[in-house]
């Protein structure tokens, strides 16, 4: 029995060995080279906001869900643009709800789903004006933490500075010259 403890533990570690060599022992990875670094929040309790501000422009549009003469539409990693189409030729930006990292939207009983970086919040949006998160259930949706930039169009190796979770969480990825670089996909 003990014999029989002995090897499978040998053969657990010889498996966790070859399972954390990488291909980056295989790959030859540039000295310097174009890629992206993190940008990390400054405070991860400032980001678990969710408030309502100004009509803002839409540039990264995600998502939308149209709900009587609302549509609610993600402006990606920001929030919610909210708008009236009451007259559709001419929908009006009424404001926008603003939940970092935000993806996903759903809208049922005066209450819009989002995310919240990673957790699911319901917010109370009887007061577009004056939204409040009615509940927050904590990491629902860890896949939509940023650990990777966007990748190339052209399908090229995109090369980044790994992220440190002791920094915080990440928001955002800058372009700049990556030295060394031990992360790419």
């Amino acid at each position: 029995m003990l014999l029989r403890k002995i090897i499978n533990t040998g053969c657990l570690i010889m498996m966790l060995v070859f399972i954390s060599c990488t291909s980056s022992s295989l790959r030859e990875m540039p000295d310097s080279v174009t890629g992206y670094k993190p940008i990390y929040a400054s405070s991860n309790e400032a980001l678990k906001t969710v408030y309502t501000k100004t009509a803002q422009p839409t540039v990264k549009a995600g998502k939308i869900y149209v709900t009587g003469n609302l549509l609610f539409q993600v402006e990606q990693d920001s929030g919610i643009h909210v708008i009236n189409i009451a007259d559709r030729a001419n929908p009006v930006k009424m404001g926008f709800i603003q939940s970092a990292m935000c993806r996903e939207v759903a809208v049922k009983n005066g209450y819009v789903y989002t995310n919240n970086l990673a957790d699911l919040v319901v917010v109370d949006i009887s007061n577009i004006n004056n939204v409040q998160i009615k509940s927050r259930i904590e990491n629902v949706f860890p896949d939509l933490i940023l650990q990777s930039p966007p990748a190339l169009n052209n399908g090229q190796t995109t090369y980044f500075e790994c992220p440190d979770p002791a920094k915080g969480v990440v928001i955002g990825w800058q372009q700049t010259t990556v030295n060394k670089p031990k992360c790419w996909k």
